[in-house]
């Protein structure tokens, strides 16, 4: 029977980059924490399938991460990743220092305002659009989206043991829901 891990996702692969088997990837993280080359990692293809990889090189470029993996050699190659998640297991990566977290805890976590204690809903999703602030995306109890910008500002205290996240939102942002 397969041992079931609890796995993080570290990075997402956005492209191709250059002809050598290079992808461009959205790092998750800070630095190059679980993206070392020479570790084995989980991709999960965008159909599902999920295939172990080994980092052969990884480095940053302009806010994202380079990674190279053994075996994969040319573009063709590269392209075959595009849309994967870079994964590995919670249980193998160090702990973090007080204060931080990786974005995939804060998926399910409660946003409650500041001002009245009300919980506003639960943080389904987190995306990184071009310019590179992040939205969590908070479902309501009526399904209703509504995205927050991850700013120091809007996001005064984020407790990811209590898998909350206490919020002050500019006037007329609730007003915003999709």
């Amino acid at each position: 029977m397969k041992e079931e891990h609890e796995y993080l996702a570290l990075a997402k692969i956005t492209r191709p980059r250059g002809n050598r088997g290079e992808v461009v990837a959205d790092n998750f993280s800070t630095g190059l924490r679980g993206l070392e080359p020479g570790r084995t990692v989980e991709v999960a293809l965008p159909n599902q399938k999920t295939i172990q990889l080994q980092i052969a090189s990884a480095w940053e470029h302009r806010g994202r991460v380079v990674l190279g993996f053994d075996g994969f050699e040319s573009i063709s190659d590269a392209e075959r990743l595009r849309g994967a998640l870079v994964q590995v297991i919670r249980g193998e990566l160090d702990p973090l220092p007080e204060g931080e977290f990786y974005l995939d805890d804060l998926v399910g976590c409660v946003m409650t305002d500041e001002a009245t204690g009300r919980d506003m809903g639960r943080v389904e999703d987190v995306y990184e659009p071009p310019g590179g602030v992040l939205l969590l995306s908070v479902m309501d109890e009526n399904q209703k989206e509504l995205l927050v910008p991850m700013a120091n500002e809007i996001c005064k205290k984020i407790d990811v043991g209590a898998r909350r996240i206490t919020v002050r939102l500019p006037e007329g942002m609730e007003d915003l829901k999709a």
